[in-house]
């Protein structure tokens, strides 16, 4: 289990583990010679295993203004038989982190593919976080609601909706005074990026805005995940240019580090730890 914890300015933001998990390159990537990512193994060897991918379904927990706001939750209990039998644990590490299910206010989805939605229902379709509002996109929704062949797993979001405690949101969503969801879209339409903004302090969490920290350099380096790949290049560098000017804290949902800044080393763009 991975679990660490900052703070800005009053906000308390704790990263939750789901689960690790690996794949070979070339399901991530596969129009990406190796060749190049290796290239990137120096600076983010916890990124690199045998042969393949190593990475982690994450979650964010926000305390802020008095509420408890997890954001996206993770792959699910599993098995995941794509994924070689992994099983999830968030439910077990979020009391382990201190965050109880029934103390959870509000779950923030930055977008609603599967390894972000995965713990929202129970198997009986009743709520996991029995006391919490849902919040998710609007454009997300719209496509993978009317889908459900392609996008089986929406049987984790759809009860939600059927029983009142899940609000479709568009453009920017304020959680708190202190949380406000962004739109960043093209890895899905919908996605949104969660900025933390309070007594002065800054971070933002970046969901699936890249998938292995060589993206923060190469940020053309599109994976088979992100449905509109021109669309995300282009979030990508206008929010990778903000992120690196402000000097925020960020972080991703599949980076092995749960947060850190994007600086500038050697000419690349890194994603260096706190």
């Amino acid at each position: 289990m991975s679990v660490d914890r900052i703070r800005v300015g009053n906000v308390e933001i704790i990263a939750v583990e789901d689960t690790p998990f690996q794949f070979p390159w070339k399901t991530p990537f596969p129009s990406i010679d190796y060749a190049e990512i290796e290239k990137y193994k120096h600076l983010y060897p916890d990124s690199y295993g045998d042969g393949a991918m190593l990475t982690h379904a994450g979650t964010y927990v926000l305390r802020s203004e008095g509420k408890t706001i997890l954001c996206d939750t993770g792959l699910g209990p599993g098995p995941t038989a794509m994924l070689g039998g992994v099983v999830g644990k968030l439910l077990d590490n979020l009391a382990a982190a201190g965050v109880p299910a029934d103390s959870v206010d509000v779950v923030a989805h930055t977008h609603l593919h599967v390894d972000h939605v995965g713990w929202n229902v129970n198997a009986d379709g009743q709520p996991n976080f029995p006391n919490a509002r849902y919040l998710a996109p609007q454009e997300d929704w719209d496509l993978m609601s009317s889908n459900l062949a392609a996008f089986p797993y929406m049987d984790q979001v759809i009860p939600l909706k059927d029983d009142g405690r899940l609000d479709i949101y568009s453009g920017e969503q304020t959680v708190t005074s202190e949380l406000t969801l962004i739109p960043s879209p093209g890895h899905t339409p919908g996605h949104h990026s969660l900025m933390v903004s309070s007594s002065g302090e800054r971070a933002i969490i970046m969901g699936d805005m890249a998938h292995h920290p060589s993206q923060v350099d190469q940020i053309e380096w599109c994976t088979a995940f992100d449905l509109d790949q021109a669309r995300v290049i282009e979030s990508r560098r206008k929010l990778f240019d903000r992120v690196e000017a402000d000097g925020l804290i960020s972080a991703f949902c599949h980076f092995p580090q749960p947060f850190g800044k994007l600086v500038r080393l050697d000419g690349k763009r890194v994603f260096q730890a706190l």
